[in-house]
């Protein structure tokens, strides 16, 4: 099958684009239960669906609020008690000041200590891009409260998605001087850049408008530290500490710099770590799985939901 777009994207293309963005959204309350407490300002938690369904905590990238998750949430319905995430700074959820844990550190400790208060066990937690690397982390740290773990088109090493070579420290200090350069570039230019990246964002012209409009909402210093931290960071080495099932969903399209078995490999790689793993190619998507792909990833999505507690 073909990809959408307009034919080949070059590696340059894919940088700028998961660099300008690794982004989701939080929408209006439908039929819902209302807003689960916040326990801190550097997260805001919205519940939707059942309080009979399984709990379902969805994580989404850089620079993107939870709606990106209400498609997917309406069509699983009464089957889940869905928690959708919103970090502080996207959206229309004002930026706070986070200290030395910085955007992901303070996520993964917030959403821990709300895990604890609100009692959940065996929660599903879904995290696209950036929330998947808060995702991995929050399972490693709070075992007794998630069941499964579902990623969406990320992985533990970015930097290393784009060079196979390049070390935590190279990594780290590239990412710095990249997180500076955002913060300090005037409002347009920020925005051109990150207009740049879009064909790697979704497929569709409807689904990059979508992108285009979460990152105009975002703050633009919490999303160039949260870039920073997302594109200088290893998280690999908390892989090992996940003792539940993870499902990792990677997308692929014609036009990819890398063929698909090339990509499969990489994956594969990036999460040598995990305990259980099952890798699942998306065919003819991008970055956002869940807006080029709906059908496919809720069905995905459903099938882990319905799995018993620790099953693979």
């Amino acid at each position: 099958m073909k990809a959408g777009g307009n034919g080949k994207i070059s590696i340059g293309a894919w940088i700028a684009i998961v660099m300008a963005s690794v982004v989701g959204a939080i929408g209006s309350q439908a039929d819902g239960q209302g807003p689960d407490p916040v326990m801190s300002a550097s997260v805001q938690v919205e519940r939707l669906g059942s309080p009979a369904g399984r709990d379902l905590v969805l994580i989404p990238g850089l620079a993107t609020p939870g709606e990106v998750w209400t498609d997917t949430v309406a069509t699983l319905g009464d089957s889940v008690d869905a928690h959708v995430v919103t970090l502080a700074g996207f959206g229309d959820v004002p930026a706070v000041p986070r200290g030395e844990a910085g955007v992901v550190g303070s996520a993964v400790a917030d959403l821990a200590a709300w895990l604890e208060a609100e009692n959940i066990e065996d929660a599903v937690l879904v995290g696209h891009s950036m929330g998947a690397q808060i995702a991995l982390q929050l399972a490693a740290q709070a075992p007794d409260q998630v069941g499964a773990v579902v990623v969406v088109d990320s992985a533990p090493f970015f930097a290393r998605l784009f060079n196979p070579a390049i070390t935590a420290d190279q990594a780290s200090a590239y990412a710095a001087g990249m997180s500076a350069q955002m913060a300090a570039a005037p409002r347009e230019q920020f925005l051109t850049m990150s207009r740049q990246g879009l064909p790697v964002q979704s497929i569709t012209t409807e689904g990059q408008a979508r992108v285009m409009g979460w990152m105009e909402m975002a703050d633009q210093a919490v999303v160039s530290a949260a870039m920073g931290e997302v594109m200088g960071s290893d998280y690999s080495a908390v892989l090992p500490q996940v003792s539940v099932p993870v499902t990792v969903m990677f997308a692929w399209s014609e036009g990819s710099p890398m063929s698909a078995e090339q990509l499969e490999s990489v994956y594969a790689g990036q999460y040598a770590g995990l305990a259980q793993v099952e890798l699942m190619r998306v065919d003819d998507s991008r970055h956002f799985i869940m807006l080029d792909q709906p059908d496919l990833f809720r069905s995905a999505l459903g099938a882990v939901i319905g799995r018993p507690e620790g099953e693979n």
